[in-house]
């Protein structure tokens, strides 16, 4: 039987940790690099697949301690560390991340695998705004306000959606 689900896991330990030795005399930076190479899961049947990604994304997922509540109930809170999840059509996680994971759920494409377009979409928009944020080190009053502006008009064009 042939594949035709992937699903990825990159993590990214020590890809945050941005240390370096800086040599004044000859004007060099040296940074250490941290490279994780993927895990990669195949299948032949799509729900054995999202079965395995949901258990998968379960025991990758860190519940941060400031979104538990009283009687093992879970309320998010604002720049929690908890795990991010995308959905397809048809309620099913296809994307997990977090500060240290990344698991994608892929379907074959032509000759390739490659996530849904809503996942690329989503993915160059996350990398948008990393850039813009770190472009700009400190926000001023006006910018912050555009941001919040942006996040508002994003929120009711996927309510839309809906």
């Amino acid at each position: 039987m042939a594949t035709k689900y992937i699903i990825v896991h990159n993590k990214h330990e020590g890809c945050y940790d941005f240390q370096y030795y800086e040599d004044n005399s000859t004007k060099t930076r040296l940074t250490s690099i941290t490279i994780n190479p993927p895990k990669v899961f195949l299948f032949t049947d799509k729900e054995q697949a999202h079965e395995f990604f949901s258990e998968y994304m379960n025991d990758v997922d860190v519940l941060d301690i400031r979104c538990k509540k009283e009687n093992d109930e879970v309320e998010h809170i604002d720049y929690c560390t908890c795990g991010c999840i995308e959905m397809d059509d048809d309620g099913n996680p296809i994307l997990f991340y977090n500060k240290k994971n990344q698991i994608f759920f892929l379907e074959i494409g032509a000759q390739v695998f490659t996530p849904p377009c809503d996942i690329k979409i989503d993915i160059s928009n996350l990398n948008l705004t990393n850039k813009l944020i770190r472009k700009c080190k400190t926000l001023g009053k006006e910018q912050k306000q555009r941001y919040i502006e942006l996040g508002k008009m994003c929120e009711q064009l996927k309510d839309d959606d809906l």
